[in-house]
């Protein structure tokens, strides 16, 4: 397989530019709340600065099934990754990522759980963690008016198995995510980030990062993320695009 370059990259973006530019439809954005359960097909590409002067270009598939109003399952896979670094690179797949979600929606608020497994599939040592996983979440989401809503994310993740020969990991992340619902199908998300490392170097570090968000119709979609990492495990910036397409 050829590498991801920066053409390829570029090819979503202007995907979304494109569909930007059909009629607009009275349609309100689907997705970007952190409570909602759809069904969904994404595709999505992205590129990461690395320190001290590397590159990450991933494209990743994800899908979304409902199984009712309170349940939905998610599949998550990077099926092709390349990192590059002076004097290293690798390329190929990375680990499965299998989700079960639930919510109860109560008045203005929704509280919801997550169970998460991760299989360690990748075709690299670089580009997974060789190491099996159960993770647990908790959300809770607070809509304030039609128009903005926010949502507070924990999430603990813990190794449990796999490679003994690599590093065993339990990290808490705890997430802000706030929402701007705007007129003709637009939405503006942020992220605000914060990871600590319990096992090994027991690092910290945060993440911030806005998507813009149009749907396009009833059933297409689309994203442009930007975003970056600070603290012990710092980047030099992210950009992502996603299209979606919800059935």
């Amino acid at each position: 397989m050829k590498p991801v370059t920066l053409q390829t990259m570029a090819a979503l973006p202007l995907t979304l530019a494109l569909c930007a530019a059909l009629p607009a439809q009275a349609q309100q954005a689907r997705g970007v709340n952190p409570a909602e359960i759809d069904s969904r097909f994404d595709v999505i590409v992205k590129h990461v600065g690395l320190e001290p002067d590397g590159k990450s270009q991933s494209l990743t598939l994800k899908y979304d099934y409902k199984l009712n109003q309170q349940w939905g399952l998610n599949f998550e896979l990077p099926v092709y990754t390349r990192i590059s670094q002076p004097g290293f690179s690798s390329s190929g797949s990375g680990d499965l990522f299998a989700r079960a979600r639930w919510i109860v929606p109560d008045g203005a608020w929704t509280y919801g759980a997550s169970m998460e497994t991760v299989l360690p599939i990748a075709s690299r040592d670089a580009l997974g963690t060789g190491r099996y996983q159960l993770n647990a979440g908790l959300l809770a989401v607070r809509a304030f008016s039609p128009s903005f809503l926010a949502a507070a994310v924990i999430k603990q993740t813990t190794s449990v198995g796999g490679d003994s020969d690599r590093a065993k990991f339990s990290n808490t992340d705890v997430r802000v995510v706030p929402v701007f619902i705007l007129p003709q199908g637009w939405a503006i998300t942020g992220e605000l980030r914060q990871t600590w490392e319990h096992r090994g170097a027991e690092a910290n570090w945060q993440r911030a990062e806005i998507t813009l968000n149009k749907q396009f119709d009833q059933n297409w979609a689309g994203s442009l993320s930007a975003g970056r990492d600070f603290g012990d495990r710092k980047d030099r910036g992210a950009i992502s695009a996603a299209v979606k397409y919800f059935f």
